[in-house]
């Protein structure tokens, strides 16, 4: 789980970006083992990293691919990276997610920039109301 002590270690800026959301497997020498997970809601992204709700707890340091999806974007976005944090949601029955990405394809970190660029949202207000009419849409 989380051991955030609260420090900003951040090297860019993160925004919403409406409509994004994700799909993530275990990453790794075997990933091709394992199949992506359903969509889930992304909170937000910058060039670096993004953070995201997952249905279950998914372990800091675990090697993680993510396919982000954006009607902004086009096509998905493939990235490689690594789990930084990881810590229960106080408001909903699942898991905040803190990802750090390590590779992402030239052409994706193109398609990454031009959709935060375009789509950038300073702050999502996301209430449980909310949170549970956009994972039912899903």
């Amino acid at each position: 789980m989380s051991t955030w002590d609260g420090t900003e270690r951040r090297k860019k800026k993160r925004f919403g970006v409406r409509g994004c959301t994700l799909r993530y497997k275990k990453g790794g020498l075997l990933s091709f083992l394992s199949s992506y997970s359903d969509k889930l809601l992304t909170l937000n992204l910058s060039e670096t990293g993004c953070h995201f709700i997952a249905r279950r707890a998914v372990p800091a340091g675990m090697p993680i691919a993510v396919l982000l999806e954006a009607p902004q974007a086009g096509d998905r976005i493939s990235a490689s990276g690594r789990v930084v944090w990881c810590a229960k949601s106080k408001e909903h029955e699942a898991f905040h997610v803190g990802v750090e990405f390590l590779s992402v394809p030239k052409a994706g970190r193109i398609q990454l920039k031009v959709l935060i660029d375009n789509s950038v949202l300073e702050k999502i207000d996301l209430s449980t109301k909310v949170y549970l009419k956009e994972i039912e849409r899903l």
